[in-house]
């Protein structure tokens, strides 16, 4: 099973691996990697595979049937080559930023209204989105908790990754911000913690510390129905 090295070193950028598969020429699967493929609403890495000399390009990373697929620019690439995997630093850097503001934002609307995710998306790096199940759309309301998100931004919690037994995890509710609670078959879980604020089963990679996301900004706000109010926002 392929290595996925982002889950416990969020902070590396650089790494070495071996070919494992290639399909249709431009579809590479590795032993390891440190690229994030597109999942949980958030977008994929980029960065490129480099074998000697030779510089292939990464344009999408995907996760199909358990393995992690880097689709490059160009074929090439053969089962059994050494590559080095190099991430677009500044692309990762602004979608974790933007993670964790997301969680962040989540942690606020779920303490201070009792309000769970049911959608979210970060699929650009101008802007994120995330759906949460409030009863009566209230802009001030909202409002308010981006205000009290900035706050929390200020105290500059850390924030830790570490793993937790599911039976541990369904013993404390408020560990679960999806309204949609955890998939099935998952045994162990990954907790992504903001210290002393928040702490939520995730996949994804995060920033180490609350300052550098920065202010996060309203963009947008829009009712998409029963229970289902939408904020657009940004971060600067």
């Amino acid at each position: 099973m392929i290595k996925a090295l982002y889950l416990d070193d969020m902070q590396l950028k650089e790494f070495e691996a071996e070919v494992t598969s290639v399909k249709d020429g431009k579809y590479v699967v590795l032993n390891q990697t440190a690229f994030y493929p597109k999942s949980g609403g958030i977008a994929n890495d980029e960065g490129t595979l480099t074998r000697g000399s030779e510089v292939f390009n990464v344009v999408y990373v995907g996760k199909f049937g358990g393995a992690i697929s880097h689709e490059v620019d160009k074929e090439g690439l053969q089962v059994g080559d050494k590559v080095t995997g190099t991430l677009n630093w500044d692309r990762r850097y602004h979608l974790m930023r933007f993670h964790t503001a997301a969680h962040v934002l989540s942690g606020a609307f779920y303490k201070n209204l009792g309000a769970k995710i049911t959608g979210n998306d970060i699929a650009t790096l101008d802007q994120g989105r995330i759906d949460f199940n409030l009863e009566h759309f209230d802009r001030s309301l909202i409002e308010e908790q981006v205000e009290n998100s900035n706050k929390i931004i200020q105290e500059d919690h850390p924030v830790d990754v570490y793993y937790l037994e599911r039976s541990d995890v369904e013993k404390d509710p408020d560990l679960v911000k999806l309204a949609m609670g955890i998939p099935k078959g998952i045994k162990t879980i990954r907790i992504v913690d903001i210290k002393g604020f928040d702490r939520q089963p995730d996949g994804g990679c995060h920033i180490q510390s609350l300052k550098e996301i920065g202010k996060i900004s309203i963009k947008k706000l829009v009712n998409k129905g029963k229970n289902n109010r939408r904020l657009y926002f940004t971060i600067e």
